[in-house]
């Protein structure tokens, strides 16, 4: 195994339980950080993918759950499964993997996965959700992080005279809700909400898609992933679904596949998302003394958030 396949998607609550199976069942990712997974699809998911699923905590705010899908026989296994039910719109999935190969070698490092899903309604909230994956930062953590941030990159969001247009009595897509989730007030002025995203990358996490393009010049990385078949309600289409690891495991990075709508077609109103890692560096990372910052590590990862 050269590669490890990390897709991110979310299947808009299953509303196309048996297309969605087989797509990702086609993709074969090795993790699926996956959202809006309703309780009674995560059996048939499983049966579909041959994948195992790590539901996140269930939230009485919201039946839509996060969760994690792994595929049995991969190089790694699940080393801890943590619970977060308190704080979240959505309770993010999260779970610690290892290699499985250095599994009785002391020191070897695990990686955090998470499936989140923020609050589409509170941009406050939304910053809250975005900081407690900060908790993930820590000097020597691995982790990779994704989702739907229902927030937009910095400097790649609506601008101004969008939302204007969004507000025009006269406007048939007028949707001053919209206007309201997706920006956040500051000194009298409502600005775009990009802060989950300049939060992340301030903690040290990369963007991936921003990394593919910027390194490996692969510019469809940044791709639009939302507003596919919702457009007026979304407000045109956005990077809302990304994926966000530590800064170690970027240069493992090889291909990130922004939003493809041939792919999927309308089974969701987000296209998903795949992270492609060299496996090799990535097991070189996780080995004992993988990387400088090992001597801090092995305290680190044993402790749970």
């Amino acid at each position: 195994m050269t590669e490890l396949r990390v897709l991110v998607w979310n299947v808009k609550k299953g509303e196309h339980l048996t297309e969605a199976g087989a797509y990702v069942a086609a993709v074969r990712p090795d993790v699926w950080l996956a959202q809006e997974i309703l309780p009674r699809h995560v059996a048939p998911f499983e049966l579909a993918t041959d994948m195992r699923c790590y539901p996140a905590a269930p939230a009485t705010t919201s039946p839509n759950d996060n969760a994690i899908f792994i595929r049995p026989g991969s190089w790694f296994e699940v080393a801890e499964e943590y619970k977060h039910p308190d704080g979240a719109w959505h309770p993010p999935a999260n779970l610690a993997v290892r290699d499985a190969a250095c599994r009785e070698e002391r020191g070897g490092r695990r990686i955090s996965l998470v499936s989140h899903h923020l609050c589409y309604f509170s941009a406050d909230r939304r910053l809250s959700e975005a900081e407690w994956c900060t908790t993930l930062a820590k000097p020597g953590w691995l982790a990779i992080i994704g989702g739907d941030w229902n927030s937009y990159p910095s400097g790649a969001g609506p601008a101004p005279s969008l939302w204007a247009s969004l507000l025009e009595d006269d406007n048939p897509c007028l949707d001053r809700a919209l206007y309201v989730n997706r920006t956040y007030e500051e000194s009298g002025i409502r600005h775009t909400d990009d802060r989950p995203d300049r939060l992340l990358r301030a903690a040290g996490f990369v963007d991936a898609a921003r990394y593919a393009r910027d390194e490996l010049s692969q510019d469809l990385a940044m791709d639009p992933t939302t507003g596919h078949g919702d457009l007026e309600r979304q407000g045109g289409r956005w990077r809302i679904d990304r994926v966000y690891l530590s800064e170690e495991l970027a240069p493992t990075i090889t291909n990130v596949q922004g939003g493809d709508a041939s792919a999927v077609g309308a089974l969701s109103d987000h296209l998903p998302v795949l992270l492609t890692l060299d496996s090799h560096k990535v097991r070189a990372l996780l080995r004992p003394h993988g990387s400088a910052t090992a001597t801090a590590t092995a305290t680190a990862t044993a402790t749970a958030i």
